[in-house]
């Protein structure tokens, strides 16, 4: 069925502005639509990431019915909460044309600046590799998540690494793919062999820093990466553009993944399967963050905290 005539069925009306889908359950129906910032008459869309899924969305109502938002808040740090808005609005704000002139999109999940207001917009914006402490706190209580307790969360950014332990603190570690394109692998194509250790040793000292600053990052039973640049990396790992749920990237063909890039120059690493324009200078970068991690927490496998789909176009409020 095309996208657009299943998202007004779950929706229940038509769409309004454009769209894409960004997460499908294993069936492939539309889990998470992500909406353009402003709709098709010009109306601003402050939401990013709407939740579609019917099973999921009637599960989260239900949490909200009682009192889901309240426990929310009084469950997690009112800092990080509004660290994830701040996050969101950036993203959001990013697709707005610079020549754009009139009303704006406002605030970060749900619309709103501070606090919890949606706990579907939550959870939709985790479910698209979104850092939200309040949807992966939704997800635990609904049973969905796939965390142990003491699983370390990572979520890669472009110039910084999260850490956030559940139920803990988070530490940002200034380092992040794009840290490492414009450091020891600048000018780099294909990066030399001292290029590539200089890379992974700098991941490596920061997180000696998170260690020190907080033992138990070595002691976490689970790890999962999140964020655009640790789904390329899993894409290219596959050959697709599709992760599926629960996906973990094996440190064996992470190595492997390592070595084939870190030997191409740009134009022979377009070519991989999975691999989107977007990450092609970027991924080797990615993989040394992720390798880094990787070596130094001495894990086998590491998981990848989304599903993602193929876009499709349509519109969605």
């Amino acid at each position: 069925m095309d996208d657009r005539v299943r998202v007004a069925q779950l929706l229940g009306r038509e769409p309004r502005g454009a769209f894409e889908v960004v997460v499908r359950d294993d069936q492939g129906d539309p889990v998470v639509v992500r909406n353009a910032p402003l709709l098709d008459d010009g109306t601003p869309m402050p939401t990013r990431y709407y939740l579609v899924g019917a099973d999921l969305v009637r599960e989260v109502s239900r949490l909200e019915a009682d009192g889901g938002v309240r426990r929310a808040e009084a469950a997690i740090d009112a800092d990080a909460i509004e660290a994830a808005h701040r996050r969101y609005a950036t993203e959001r704000d990013a697709a707005i044309a610079v020549d754009h002139v009139g009303p704006r999109p406002y605030g970060g999940v749900g619309g709103t600046r501070m606090g919890v207001k949606c706990l579907h917009a939550h959870v939709a914006y985790t479910l698209a590799g979104g850092d939200d402490p309040v949807g992966r706190w939704v997800l635990a209580q609904l049973g969905d998540s796939p965390d142990a307790p003491g699983t370390l969360h990572l979520y890669l950014d472009d110039h910084s690494i999260d850490l956030a332990l559940t139920g803990g603190e988070t530490i940002t570690l200034p380092v992040g793919p794009l840290t490492l394109l414009a450091g020891p692998l600048q000018g780099a194509d294909p990066p030399s062999p001292t290029n590539l250790t200089n890379a992974l040793g700098l991941v490596h000292d920061h997180l000696d820093d998170a260690i020190i600053a907080s033992p138990s990052v070595l002691a976490a039973p689970t790890v999962i990466a999140s964020g655009p640049h640790a789904i390329a990396m899993a894409r290219v790992e596959i050959g697709d553009t599709v992760v599926p749920s629960g996906y973990r990237l094996r440190r064996a063909d992470a190595d492997e993944v390592f070595r084939t890039l870190a030997m191409e120059p740009i134009d022979d690493r377009r070519h991989n399967p999975g691999l989107d324009d977007r990450h092609v200078e970027s991924i080797i970068a990615t993989c040394c963050v992720i390798l880094g991690v990787m070596r130094r927490l001495d894990l086998d496998s590491i998981g990848i905290g989304v599903t993602a789909g193929a876009p499709a176009q349509g519109a969605v409020r």
